[in-house]
Formats: C-alpha cells, structure tokens, sequence
C-alpha cells in the first residue's frame, strides 16, 4: 500500500502567515499557519489524496494497524510557543486515567492529558535560523544573567528578588525553587517583569530573546522563567532532541518535528492557556541541559539516519537527483515520507509509485518490503519499529 496525503494547516495564533506559503509554495490562508500533521492522530487527520477517509481510517478500512508511534508536522513559528513540557510513557497514563475518571471532558481548557502517550521529540531547522529555549541553564550561567541585571538596576525591591535567586541556585533544589517562584511568587508581578524588560535593553546578552518574548507576550511572567533555560539559535539543517520532562519552547522559525503520536502539553508560561503548576512540577526533571545538537549517522550517499534515543521510530533524512537514487530501500515498518523541496518520486517492490513536492508527503507499508526514492529534491522519513 502506499498513498499520497494532505493536511491543511493547523492556524495557531504563534503560527506564520508567510513561513510554509513561502517554503513550500503552498497557497497561503491569510491567518497563522503553525503546523501541518502527518500521521494518525486525531488531533488533525490526515487525508488520503482521492478518497473521502483520513489515513487512520483507511488502514482501520484495510484491516491493518490503524495507529502509528509516530507523529510528523511542519512547524513554523512567528511567535513564541509556551514553556512547556511532556510527559513520560508512566505519567501520560496515569494523569489520562485520573483526568478521564475526573470527568474532564477532552476538549476542556483545563485538560491536561489529551491521550495516555509520552511526546519526546526532535526539531529539525528549515529555516535559515531556528530559534528555541531548550532545557535548563547551568546555574552559573543563570547567575551571569542576573549578575547584569542587578548590575544596571537602581530598584532595592528587585534587587532584593534577584540577589535571593542568586543565593537559591547555589543550593540544592534551588533551580526548582526559582522556577516555581518565576511562576508563583507575588514579587514577580506585571512591575517586576516590566522592570525586567527595561534593564534587559542595558543587557547586550539578554536584549535580544527579551524583546522578542514580549512584542508577542507583554509583562508574562513567563519571560522571568525562560531566563533558567538554554537559549539556543540552530542554523538550517541543525537538529535538537527534546525527551520527557525537558522544559522548552520554541520561539521562531520553520522546522520539521517528529514524535511519538501524543498532544500531551504542560504549560508552564508565555501563553494564556491553562497553566497546571501542580502537574507541571511532577513532570518537568529540574537538571542542568547542557545544549547539544542531534548526530546524524551516514548510511549511504544522500540517507543519514538522526540518531534518537526513542524504540518506537527512526527517523532519516534522504536527499535524491539525478546521479543519486535511493533504490531497494528495505522496509521495516510502515513509514511516511514528507517532500521538504524539489520532487521526490517514491516506490515500491509492489509496483506502486507517487510523486511528491515539496509540503507532500506519501504513506508506505511495510508489506511491500522494498521503496525506492527517486527525483531530485530532499526529505524526511519516519519509520516505526514494527
């Protein structure tokens, strides 16, 4: 079996109107363009291209495996997303089962839990630049940050805020304090963060990511936590892995992002959705990141697989043209293949065979046992394991 698919864009209000029209030359909506799914989740059902049914519905159709482990989307960012983190396989089920036998309908603004699935993930940058806040800083270097702010401060009471955060990094379990008291304590009120934005202009290391934080999310008390976090600025083609419990947020750019199928979100600032502080704690694992970008490993000329500590999926970068064609391709398990640029001519040891451009993408199953990608042009592929 093999289809192609289309999905329409998810408008989103931290979307571009421009990003994906732009990219891919797809026909541009006049509202924010955020992301497309490929996949079987529900959230957003991809369509198989000449038929009336999603692709869920017509693997259910086919008698095959109807669910994929994974889940693959554009995503373009104009504004920054929330902080946020995902759950791991034993919280996701958990908090879906107590969240359901609590009645709290799915759709619920207070919900959580949208499915009992982990959402580790991996985004890799389109765009020229993607820009991303990526797990917590080392508190030295968070201590840097506030050493500049109280540097240029004439204000006793934030003074006073400032220098008690200094004094609780050095602590243990003081990252988890700070953190909790950028999101709870009644010091860091719409003043505390408004004089924040003002001495962050005196701060060539802080302006930039400051002002970009509150043209699109004003005096949120969120701009005081992204300062505990890495901020890190991958150039094109430049992949970062996010697994369960690792706060992040991503804040501009194009990309394409893999993950297990789930839509599980604690948010934990710059948004003004539902905000679980309680749940958020039990998820989010207060360690140091210390940024590193995802390897890729060289299989052939023009296919190099992420290497990616996740059992369900892999996932591989292919680039085809005329003098390099990817032939006989073993398959392992049903798999889609997303077109980035170009035209990408994908097969089957079963005769069957579609073109896709760029913003396209096909579905492959696994009991063709061969594909070959043909064409010239680049993409992805994600792969289950079974």
């Amino acid at each position: 079996m093999l289809l192609k698919l289309q999905n329409d864009a998810l408008d989103y209000a931290w979307g571009s109107t421009t990003l994906i029209s732009e990219y891919f030359g797809i026909t541009p909506t006049k509202r924010p363009m955020a992301e497309i799914w490929f996949g079987t989740h529900d959230g957003s059902p991809t369509k198989v291209v000449g038929s009336q049914l999603s692709l869920q519905q017509t693997l259910k159709h086919d008698q095959r495996a109807d669910r994929l482990p994974f889940l693959l989307k554009i995503l373009a960012a104009e504004a920054p997303l929330s902080i946020q983190a995902h759950p791991n396989p034993a919280q996701a089920k958990a908090g879906f089962q107590s969240e359901n036998e609590q009645g709290i309908a799915l759709t619920a603004a207070n919900r959580n839990y949208k499915d009992d699935k982990a959402k580790p993930e991996l985004i890799v940058a389109l765009s020229e630049t993607f820009e991303a806040l990526v797990g917590f800083a080392d508190p030295r270097l968070i201590a840097e940050k506030f050493g500049e702010l109280l540097e240029v401060s004439p204000s006793e009471s934030f003074k006073n805020v400032i220098t008690g955060w200094i004094g609780q990094l050095q602590e243990d379990g003081g990252l988890k304090q700070v953190f909790l008291e950028t999101l709870e304590s009644p010091s860091v009120d719409e003043s505390f963060i408004a004089e924040l934005v003002d001495l962050a202009e005196q701060c060539p290391s802080l302006v930039d990511l400051v002002a970009h934080l509150t043209a699109h999310h004003g005096l949120d008390r969120g701009v005081a936590s992204a300062l505990l976090m890495n901020h890190m600025i991958l150039k094109k083609a430049e992949a970062v892995f996010v697994p369960a419990g690792m706060p992040h947020a991503y804040l501009s750019g194009l990309g394409v992002e893999v993950m297990l199928a789930s839509d599980n979100v604690l948010r934990g600032g710059l948004t003004p959705k539902h905000i679980d502080i309680k749940e958020l704690t039990k998820v989010l694992e207060f360690k140091v990141t210390i940024p590193e970008l995802t390897k890729e490993k060289v299989l052939a000329q023009g296919l190099t697989r992420f290497d990616l500590p996740v059992n369900e999926f892999s996932f591989y970068r292919v680039f085809v043209s005329s003098t390099n064609m990817l032939m006989d391709l073993d398959l392992t398990g049903d798999l889609i293949v997303l077109c980035t640029s170009g035209t990408l001519a994908v097969s089957n040891s079963q005769d069957e065979r579609e073109v896709i451009k760029a913003g396209e993408a096909v579905f492959v199953a696994c009991d063709a046992r061969k594909f070959s990608i043909t064409g010239s042009g680049e993409g992805f592929i994600a792969i289950s394991s079974s």
